[in-house]
């Protein structure tokens, strides 16, 4: 049970070049054949492993969705309990500052993680090799290559976004497009 962050090329581009671009970034495009994704691509689209190690999991793509999933998770849980408002509230505030107080080598670090991915991104789509990366983030159960996946949404993502927000804040099974 792990996360991973796949990625999507044209099936035409220089895959041999740009793996070697992205292992200088610590990814990698490793072509990937599962039936589930490839068949919900556009044609004339690959799909790719972008994880160099075991998995995905302490990626920072996603995470700020996590970090606020959680947070209503305990909230509503908190409400089943019986609690007040305020008394929520006061629980919520003080378990952010407790994680901002414990979190900070962590915090320092995730943000040097996206600042790579955003490099990253960055050098494949300047590479003038593509003019579109999609990237693909999915907590797999099972098999990278044997889970079923359902790809929800195709989003696109222009050149003049925030894209340090919009990483961190990544949905599961959104493919985010990229452009040069």
């Amino acid at each position: 049970m792990c996360r991973f962050i796949t990625a999507v090329l044209p099936a035409a581009a220089p895959h041999e070049a740009l793996d070697a671009l992205a292992r200088t970034h610590g990814r990698r495009f490793l072509r990937l054949s599962s039936p589930w994704v490839t068949r919900q691509l556009a044609p004339g689209e690959a799909y790719f492993v972008t994880t160099l190690g075991h998995c995905d999991c302490d990626e920072p793509l996603g995470a700020l969705r996590g970090m606020r999933d959680v947070g209503e998770g305990m909230a509503r849980k908190l409400v089943r309990k019986g609690w007040s408002e305020n008394k929520i509230a006061r629980a919520m505030a003080q378990r952010s500052e407790h994680a901002m107080a414990t979190d900070g080598v962590r915090r320092r670090r995730a943000d040097d993680d996206l600042t790579r991915w955003l490099a990253f991104v960055d050098a494949v789509l300047a590479s003038s090799q593509v003019a579109e990366l999609g990237l693909l983030l999915h907590f797999y159960r099972g098999g990278i290559e044997d889970e079923e996946v359902t790809v929800r949404e195709r989003r696109r993502v222009g050149r003049n976004e925030d894209r340090a927000t919009l990483l961190h804040g990544m949905e599961h099974d959104v493919l985010y497009l990229f452009h040069a």
